[in-house]
């Protein structure tokens, strides 16, 4: 069930919001992904710090998602 917000919240103010996290999630998304792409830190990094610069990455991909799907829904 689906309970309509209009009125209740101000959209203008939830939308800027939905796109500073996107903006934050991107930013986040490309410093990883160069970190990752790096060769000297894929290479000379520990295993575990890789994995978890991979894990941080999923998870910021899963924000930006999250937040695109909320921003769409609103319009």
């Amino acid at each position: 069930m689906l309970l309509p917000i209009e009125g209740l919240v101000d959209l203008d103010a939830l939308r800027a919001r939905l796109e500073k996290d996107i903006a934050k999630a991107e930013k986040e998304i490309r410093g990883l992904a160069a970190r990752l792409a790096n060769p000297s830190f894929a290479d000379k990094a520990p295993p575990e710090v890789v994995a978890e610069c991979r894990a941080n990455l999923a998870d910021a991909e899963a924000q930006a998602a999250l937040a695109r799907r909320r921003l769409q829904d609103l319009a």
